[in-house]
């Protein structure tokens, strides 16, 4: 099923901070691609209560703003930036820069993406995944009428020279209405990856130079450790890291699109860290956050 008969360049829904972001911007190509090959441009505002990565969130609540922008060539290429900016308490700052390189294409029911995404965090950011230079994504996602089933796979550059390796899995069934305005479509996905970016996390923001520490709200204890070395073990193994489940809504209204994304995340393989000589096993709880958008078509 074609999402509102719009041409399909990604699908992904949701996979890390960057599919809060940077995968949004790519669902909404494949919602906003109109079946003629025109170029086009759109803008964004958008809202995310948290920025939770396959199951993996700070203690501290990370809520965001960010307008993006993209431009779409009629050959498949794209480009695309978008500002983070952060509207917690006492914290509001602009967080995160991203930029964004892609090409798509659509063979029938077959959509396929690949793109390379720079980020450029704050230095005070305490997001999970703020130790993460670049990245590089593709997928493919086939339309088999009843079901949709999409495929990623990405690669993360770290700042401290370490590399990530993510796969995951979607299924979807879209619902819509006879004027193709309105549509929903349930999801489910499953992730699997590894963990030094979790590991850098630790390093740079729980226990190493204090970068990212606020005030102390929602601190765990985890939190309150002191120490001069952290490991997190087998952070290079390859594991199911979390299942989540959304409900991507759209409305759409001639240059108009508005977007509600409630996802639910049940994350799995909680870390084990060796802060100095102790064990600790970190306690990984449900998430539940959501995006809203409204985007205008140029």
């Amino acid at each position: 099923m074609k999402i509102l008969n719009y041409k399909s360049t990604l699908g992904i829904l949701a996979i890390l901070f960057c599919n809060l972001i940077h995968s949004q911007t790519t669902y909404v190509n494949e919602q906003t691609g109109k079946i003629n090959d025109s170029s086009y441009v759109y803008f964004s505002f958008n809202y995310i209560s948290d920025a939770v990565f396959m199951g993996r969130k700070d203690s501290i609540a990370a809520p965001y703003i960010y307008p993006t922008f993209l431009y779409h060539h009629k050959s498949g290429f794209y480009a695309s930036s978008s500002l983070s900016y952060l509207t917690k308490a006492n914290e509001g700052r602009v967080d995160l820069f991203l930029l964004t390189v892609g090409f798509d294409f659509n063979i029938r029911k077959l959509d396929g993406d690949i793109s390379v995404t720079a980020y450029f965090f704050n230095e005070d950011s305490y997001n999970v995944i703020s130790e993460v230079g670049s990245d590089i994504t593709a997928r493919l996602e086939y339309d088999f009428d009843i079901i949709t089933l999409g495929l990623s796979a990405s690669s993360f550059f770290n700042t401290d020279s370490s590399t990530d390796f993510f796969l995951s899995s979607e299924v979807r069934h879209d619902f819509m209405t006879t004027n193709d305005k309105f549509q929903f479509s349930p999801t489910i996905g499953i992730y699997f990856g590894t963990q030094n970016f979790y590991e850098q996390y630790f390093v740079n923001n729980r226990f190493g130079n204090g970068r990212g520490q606020s005030s102390g709200q929602g601190q765990t204890p985890l939190d309150t450790l002191q120490s001069s070395s952290v490991v997190l073990n087998e952070s290079d193994q390859f594991n199911l890291m979390s299942v989540e489940f959304s409900l991507p809504i759209w409305y759409t209204y001639k240059s108009y699109y508005v977007v509600i994304i409630p996802t639910f995340v049940i994350p799995q393989n909680e870390a084990v860290l060796r802060v100095d000589d102790a064990l600790v096993k970190e306690d990984l709880d449900n998430s539940f956050y959501f995006i809203a958008g409204i985007y205008y078509r140029f």
